[in-house]
This record gives structure tokens, C-alpha cells and sequence, in this order.
């Protein structure tokens, strides 16, 4: 199992965190649940910042340097992540793929810049993917493409093509990690407001995660220009893949619950239907639907697709009615349900706990009652507890609050907030 440590980083004083299939974090703000997600985020991206280097090294047929080129990739995508370093002091940071692959990042003593250290064991990974690119590209370099026929040309891309695939496996191979990695950013509001004018956001304007979440939606708006039911069948005639129809059905439904509307984008911009005829522009409508329409709508696409992903939502309870909270809960432990996928929450709603907390309870006592469990919440969103950290986070300490041996989490921790608001209440009562 893949885990966490940190000393002395932001508002996160000590922590050791394995990093279960499912983590939810929870407690009030500037605690550290963006700090730890982040973290997670970053160390299992450097896994695509390889791949982008050597992809990119073997276009312009460059040999590669030595492993201290890619520890400067990750000192700049550090800089990107948390800003400038030099008012911290004496930070650790370490994330093990393996008990023995790990890459660690301190501060250097003197220039307070970040310094990456990798386990003897990653280094020598890391310098057989080197060597295995560097020999492609000299045997690359031999070859005269200007005098290849057309038939060996078509030959060297198949080559490429396997080379890079060779790449890709032994890259996911080092860092334990074979999925897709999506971080959907809490503001998400902002980039409806701004729908029309994402494309003139200068990208120095916004961090790097919002500038990867905008990335992402621009390539993935056009699908959206018909309706859901239609990009099924759409799906369904030009791919050979296995489509899980039931899965899919299953979460069309429960978007149309939390969207109220169907969303469509065409040269006029993004809009929210309401019947065949009638809409509000996406910048005009809810916002409850502004926060969480792209969170939907990746879902809804990752199930179609049947995808691997690891995928970071931070608070998606924003600006929703505490049903539709349970229903978007729904909608992600369907997808974090499918294959192998990992889902990591950060939120301040009590509701998302004790949703995710019934999903958990619903698979503890479905395997004596099945079929009456399945009449209230579908099998297909029962999630195991062995699967889960939970953990409840206040002056700076990491709590666990889920019990394995009764399989629930805490409800002190879900019913904190209106514990603090009843106090009040019967203190203003007993006044009275």
C-alpha cells in the first residue's frame, strides 16, 4: 500500500497516512485536508511528468541527462503546487509507492530551495527507464528517415508506438501506479461564471490544478453537444470496449436528480436545459449547478468509458441541498466502485460523511440481507470498509474516525456541527 508522510508543512505538524482506495477527510478550514490531497496528488503525478519528459526527449531525439534533471522537473512542479519555499523551515515530505520506492523532498540548508532524494532502489528504476530510451533514440538517430519507403516509415511508428508503450509500463511499473489522475479544485463556481472567457485566462492567473481542471474541461465541452442518451448510443457504435450499461443507466438517473436540467454546450456556450425548448445559460443558472456540473460530467464519462482513475474532489458538497449531497455521494462511489478506481474527498458536510457512512453500513449488513438492503440503497454503491481511511482533522491532528470492527464512522465526528449549534440552543433555552 502507497503512503504518506509529512513534518512540519503548512498546518500539517506530523502525519503518517496510508492511502487507502478510498480517503475522506473532514473538519474545519485551513486544517490541512487541501495540504495532505494535494501531496497525494503530486507525488503520483511525477509519474506523467516523466512520461511527458521522455516523450518529448525522444521527439527532439535529445539523449537523456542524468536522474538530477528530472529532481529539477520536480523542484519547478513544486513551486507550482505551494509557491516559494524560502519561509519554511526544516519540512519533510516523503511518499513511498513501495516500502521501498520513495521520493522524499526537504529544504536545502542554505537556499531554502526544494531537494528531492530518491530510495537507491527508485534511482536505479528511474535510470532503466533512462537507458531504455537513450538506446531507442541512438538506434533512432542511425536510421536516414528521408530515404524510408512509405512502408518502413509505417514500420518506425509502430515501432515508436510499442516503444512508448514499453515507456508507459515500466514508468507505471516504478511508481506503483496505473490509473488516470484527475484533481476536480473547490471554486469551480468561478469557472462557469467566466464560461465564455476561460479561453483568454492568462494561465499564470490560476494554480496549477485549476489550470489542469480547465484543460481538462476545454477538451472534453464538444462531447457535450447532445444529450446524454445520445452520446451512449454514440459510444455504443464506435468502440469495440464493453459499455456497463447498468452502471451507466444508474448514474444518467442520479445526475438528473442533482442537475435538475440537462447540460448542453454549443457555439452560443454552455446551458442548462429544462425542457426541449427552454434553458438558462450555464453563468445565469444555480449554483449548486455552476459547482458541480463538470464534476458530473467527468463522472459520467469515466463510468462510460469504463476507466482506471484516481480522482481528487475537494468539497463537492458545495452549494448543494443535502440531497442532492447524498445523491452526488452516489454517483462517486459508483464510479469509485468500478474496477480498481480511488477516490480521495475533502469536505466540510457532515452530510457526505454520513452518506459515505451508509454506503459502508449498507455493505456490512448486506451480506446477511441482501436483497432488503438492495431495496434501499443498490449493491452497486455498497463500499467495503477495509477500503477506507476517514479521518476527522482539527488543530492540525489527523484523527481516525472509522471503526473497523463495527465497520461505521464515528458519529460524533458526522454530528459535531450541530452538536456545538444544539449546545447553544438549549443554553439559550434554559435562559429562557
Amino acid at each position: 500500500m502507497q503512503r504518506l508522510e509529512i513534518k512540519r508543512f503548512g498546518p500539517v505538524d506530523e502525519l503518517n497516512l496510508a492511502v487507502d482506495d478510498y480517503l475522506i477527510f473532514i473538519g474545519p478550514q485551513a486544517v490541512g485536508k487541501s495540504t495532505v490531497s494535494k501531496a497525494i496528488y503530486f507525488f503520483k503525478s511525477l509519474r506523467d511528468d516523466l512520461l511527458r519528459y521522455l516523450f518529448e526527449s525522444v521527439e527532439k531525439e535529445e539523449l537523456f541527462k542524468p536522474v538530477g534533471t528530472y529532481a529539477k522537473l520536480i523542484r519547478k512542479k513544486f513551486l507550482e503546487f505551494w509557491g516559494p519555499t524560502f519561509h519554511l523551515d526544516n519540512i519533510y515530505i516523503c511518499y513511498h509507492y513501495e516500502e521501498s520506492f520513495w521520493i522524499e523532498i526537504t529544504l536545502e540548508k542554505n537556499g531554502k530551495y526544494v531537494s528531492p532524494t530518491f530510495s537507491d532502489p527508485f534511482k536505479k528504476g528511474l535510470g532503466d527507464v533512462f537507458h531504455k530510451a537513450n538506446n531507442f533514440i541512438k538506434l533512432k538517430n542511425r536510421k536516414n528517415n528521408s530515404f524510408l519507403s512509405l512502408k518502413d516509415r509505417l514500420v518506425t511508428e509502430a515501432e515508436k508506438s510499442a516503444f512508448f508503450s514499453k515507456l508507459r509500463e515500466m514508468s507505471n511499473q516504478l511508481f506503483n501506479e496505473n490509473k488516470e489522475l484527475i484533481f476536480i479544485p473547490a471554486g469551480r463556481s468561478l469557472l462557469a461564471t467566466l464560461s465564455d472567457q476561460l479561453q483568454s485566462v492568462h494561465p499564470c492567473q490560476s494554480d496549477y490544478l485549476m489550470r489542469s481542471f480547465i484543460d481538462r474541461i476545454h477538451s472534453t465541452k464538444s462531447i457535450f453537444n447532445k444529450g446524454l442518451d445520445d452520446i451512449v448510443e454514440e459510444r455504443k457504435k464506435f468502440t469495440h470496449e464493453v459499455i456497463q450499461f447498468e452502471k451507466v443507466n444508474y448514474a444518467k438517473k442520479l445526475i438528473e436528480k442533482i442537475l435538475k436540467g440537462a447540460y448542453r454546450f454549443d457555439r452560443e456556450g454552455e446551458k442548462i436545459y429544462f425542457d426541449r425548448d427552454r434553458y438558462v445559460k450555464l453563468n445565469y443558472s444555480s449554483s449548486g449547478q455552476q459547482e458541480s456540473i463538470w464534476i458530473l460530467l467527468i463522472v459520467f464519462l469515466l463510468i462510460l468509458e469504463n476507466r482506471d482513475v484516481f480522482m481528487i474532489i475537494e468539497e463537492p458538497e458545495a452549494h448543494l441541498y443535502p440531497e442532492a449531497q447524498k445523491e452526488l455521494v452516489d454517483l462517486i462511489f459508483l464510479l469509485g466502485n468500478m474496477k480498481k478506481n480511488q477516490v480521495v474527498i475533502t469536505t466540510h458536510s457532515p452530510y457526505i460523511l454520513a452518506s459515505l457512512n451508509n454506503l459502508i453500513y449498507a455493505n456490512h449488513i448486506g451480506k446477511q440481507h441482501k436483497e432488503k438492503v438492495a431495496q434501499k440503497i443498490h449493491p452497486l454503491l455498497w463500499v467495503d470498509s477495509d477500503k477506507v481511511g476517514a479521518y476527522f482533522i482539527d488543530k492540525h491532528i489527523f484523527r481516525d474516525i472509522l471503526d473497523k470492527e463495527i465497520q461505521s464512522i464515528e458519529t460524533e465526528a458526522i454530528d459535531s456541527a450541530s452538536r456545538i449549534i444544539n449546545y447553544d440552543y438549549d443554553y439559550l433555552s434554559d435562559l429562557e
